[in-house]
């Protein structure tokens, strides 16, 4: 059950973010948002009853009610920047919320990365040891030994927990507002282990990278690497992927929170980032970022985008 909710919380969130975004009346959309939610809690509190016979009815027919809210412009058209960076913080709405209003306000879709995706980064980590220890044993022990048997749950494991995941997203896939996102963990963590660091390394540093980097390479405008204020594990995230991104003239930008209201010099650095994403989005072929101090730009280069 806590995993069906965990899967269920991340693709819902997914659906208001996108509402937020999309919606012709974002503050109608949410509103109807909320008592959709309220009616999947109300749903899934039976006592008794398996996940499978209360939460996907639910879903499948919240799907449908959200597919009839009217909107100004679909998913795919719409520019998506990946929200990365410290776990605890980029799944609380009080960290990310202001964030996501000012995307929304400029046409752009804050995905924030999910609990799955650090469940199933955890998941990669245990098999990652596992496969070390079975590497020390003779290949003539193997299928006897304890690694073995091991991996073998570890594989049943997943396909379960894959298998939820996909039932879960297909019954909201008539909603048409879950942003797609990089899901392949051994291809994630390939693209960390190769640009970054080494997979030895557990941490939100190895998959935040991994994550970032394939999703740039995939259908996302940009990266936001937020982190409680002077966070290490922040920091150094972002000495990892900013380089790599500049390189490639790849939006990024960082943020760390303190608990209170974004301050003016990151509103500033935010209303850039959000230009750099708009126009990568545009003409990512001929994309060149606007530095800080190519602020006194930003007006013109805005009313071309809207042009």
């Amino acid at each position: 059950s806590a995993w069906w909710g965990i899967i269920t919380a991340d693709y819902m969130k997914d659906i208001e973010t996108s509402l937020r975004t999309c919606a012709k009346d974002p503050k109608a959309a949410l509103e109807y948002y909320d008592e959709l939610w309220h009616q999947l809690v109300d749903a899934a509190d039976q006592p008794g009853k398996p996940p499978s016979k209360t939460f996907i009815p639910a879903l499948k027919k919240i799907a449908k009610e959200v597919a009839k809210i009217p909107l100004k412009q679909t998913v795919e058209e719409t520019p998506k920047v990946l929200v990365v960076g410290e776990i605890y913080v980029r799944r609380d709405d009080f960290a990310v919320d202001e964030l996501i209003k000012h995307f929304s306000k400029r046409g752009i879709i804050a995905k924030v990365s999910g609990v799955s995706e650090w469940i199933y980064y955890c998941d990669h980590t245990r098999k990652h040891d596992i496969q070390k220890r079975l590497n020390l044993i003779p290949w003539y022990r193997r299928v006897f030994s304890k690694p073995y048997r091991e991996m073998i749950m570890w594989k049943l494991e997943q396909w379960w927990k894959h298998d939820k995941d996909k039932k879960i997203k297909e019954s909201l896939s008539e909603s048409k507002l879950v942003p797609n996102t990089p899901h392949n963990m051994d291809e994630i963590m390939g693209n960390a282990e190769e640009h970054f660091v080494h997979s030895d390394l557990y941490s939100e540093i190895s998959i935040s990278s991994g994550v970032a980097s394939t999703a740039m390479l995939e259908d996302y405008s940009g990266v936001v690497n937020i982190s409680p204020f002077a966070c290490l594990i922040g920091r150094v995230i972002e000495g990892l992927i900013t380089p790599w991104s500049r390189e490639r003239k790849f939006p990024i930008m960082s943020v760390e929170i303190d608990g209170d209201i974004l301050p003016p010099n990151i509103i500033n650095k935010l209303e850039i980032f959000m230009l750099n994403v708009l126009r990568f989005r545009n003409n990512p072929e001929t994309f060149e970022l606007i530095e800080s101090e190519d602020s006194d730009k930003i007006a013109v280069d805005r009313k071309i985008i809207k042009d």
